[in-house]
């Protein structure tokens, strides 16, 4: 159980400084564009698609986390009882 909730914050915080590479991977990415809206434009998309995969990531993690957690209360409540 403390093992599952650590491994979930390892997880939310490499997620959360992967954020911040986002914007430097996405930037890096569409240097090749000539034109600057354009370039700005697939900068822009390209975080998107970034953010939305890494939200993602996060909610089957807490899908995960909160199956494990109610397996475990529920496997110990039934040995309480």
């Amino acid at each position: 159980m403390i093992s599952t909730i650590k491994h979930t914050f390892v997880g939310l915080f490499a997620l959360a400084s992967l954020s911040g590479c986002a914007s430097a991977l996405c930037g890096a990415q569409t240097d090749h564009a000539t034109n600057p809206l354009q370039r700005e434009n697939n900068r822009l998309e390209c975080e998107r698609q970034v953010m939305s995969a890494m939200d993602e990531h996060e909610r089957k993690q807490k899908r995960e986390s909160d199956e494990l957690l109610k397996a475990y209360l529920d496997k110990h409540l039934k040995e309480a009882h």
